[in-house]
């Protein structure tokens, strides 16, 4: 009978189809089953090659530090960071002594209170990394409180001169290569007549530091003694 063959090869054909969907569902749970590699591929991290120098742009000219990452690690890191968002743009040198000493990088110094320069802070305290590095000309190194427990924050300072009173009592991290001619002309400005404790060994006017960035190169030429080339 027709009816009933076609009736058959409905059936057939309905089975077939039912057995082949069974088939392709089980292959498609097991194959979502399988893990998943992940394809996110992440790049590696690029550590910059050379050693790392800081560049303080003044309207005096710049001064050109080579840091010392072997000698004070955590001081490094945290100078390079506060200057590489901007830390330390528009702040000044608020504290000089001439042929001596010129200390900067306090964020206070920013706003027009010169009473409270030098009482900033920065994001953290960093910890004591005294050395036996002496402080010789051209010396930098982490300003601090003389009777606190850390190695400072923020703020720095540069020596002009031998100051062997401060040896082992602040973390040095650096040495100027060139531009200490800079920093002996900010140490040698006018002093301020007001007779204020606070504002002793200040400025009369704003030593403005524009911005300090960091580079990495491979060597210096300069003799980090006197900042002159070699």
């Amino acid at each position: 009978m027709p009816f009933m063959r076609i009736c058959r090869l409905n059936l057939s054909s309905l089975a077939v189809t039912a057995l082949c969907l069974s088939l392709f569902s089980c292959s498609q749970v097991e194959k979502d089953t399988e893990p998943v590699e992940d394809e996110i591929k992440t790049e590696p991290v690029s550590i910059p090659a050379g050693n790392p120098y800081a560049i303080i742009e003044t309207a005096k000219g710049n001064i050109v530090i080579k840091l010392l990452p072997e000698a004070a690690p955590e001081s490094v890191a945290n100078f390079i960071e506060l200057a590489e968002v901007g830390f330390y743009n528009r702040t000044s040198f608020h504290r000089v002594m001439k042929n001596l000493m010129i200390q900067g990088g306090d964020p206070l110094s920013r706003d027009n209170n010169p009473y409270n320069d030098g009482q900033g802070f920065g994001s953290r305290a960093l910890p004591q990394e005294f050395s036996d590095i002496k402080f010789e000309r051209g010396t930098l190194a982490m300003g601090r409180g003389p009777d606190g427990g850390d190695g400072g924050s923020c703020q720095f300072f540069i020596v002009l001169k031998r100051a062997a009173d401060w040896d082992g009592r602040y973390n040095i991290f650096g040495q100027v290569v060139e531009g200490i001619e800079v920093a002996e002309v900010i140490s040698a400005v006018s002093l301020t007549k007001d007779s204020h404790p606070l504002m002793k060994n200040r400025p009369a006017g704003r030593q403005v530091i524009k911005k300090i960035r960091i580079e990495y190169r491979e060597d210096s030429n300069m003799d980090p003694e006197d900042g002159s080339r070699s």
